[in-house]
């Protein structure tokens, strides 16, 4: 049976078969599925565009969040929904700065260290309120096992980060 088979035939077979399968492979993995995770994420209310690429390490999210309140629920909202893609997705928060706001996370970080250091996070909550108020800016911080969600408002501007509590001084921008 095999005997009459032209080798030249099934070698031709099977490479244009594992050309098709590796091709449609890739089409999946760098146009398919990025468009589906931002499509995802771009169905959560709180945000304004995503866009999802594919790097050395698995993909990355860039999230250009509305002004919200709470940081902390939309990230975690955000998680939840890139949590059901068997993929690493890295979140990265892009906002919506200016140089006052800036200037007082530069300001705000030694607090937010030290509260990482000691676990002091009710004064380190209190030197951002207070410095937020010297600057005339309105301050959002919320916690909880994992990070530290900053929030930082000037009228139309907003900083958002997301500091790591088992930082080794990561910070997600935004």
């Amino acid at each position: 049976m095999f005997s009459k088979l032209k080798w030249q035939v099934v070698i031709v077979t099977v490479t244009l078969a594992l050309g098709v399968l590796l091709g449609g492979f890739n089409l999946y993995q760098n146009r398919i599925l990025p468009q589906k995770i931002a499509n995802d994420i771009k169905s959560f209310n709180n945000v304004q565009s995503a866009n999802v690429s594919i790097g050395n390490s698995g993909y990355t999210a860039n999230i250009k969040l509305k002004k919200v309140d709470n940081l902390m629920t939309a990230y975690k909202d955000i998680e939840k929904i890139i949590e059901k893609y068997p993929v690493k997705i890295d979140i990265k928060i892009v906002d919506n700065p200016n140089d006052k706001l800036d200037s007082l996370f530069y300001e705000d970080q030694f607090a937010i260290y030290q509260a990482i250091q000691n676990g002091d996070y009710i004064d380190m909550s209190k030197i951002v309120d207070k410095n937020g108020i010297e600057k005339g800016a309105k301050t959002n911080v919320y916690i909880d096992g994992s990070n530290i969600y900053l929030s930082i408002y000037d009228g139309q501007n907003y900083l958002y980060k997301i500091i790591p509590r088992n930082t080794k001084g990561d910070v997600t921008d935004g």
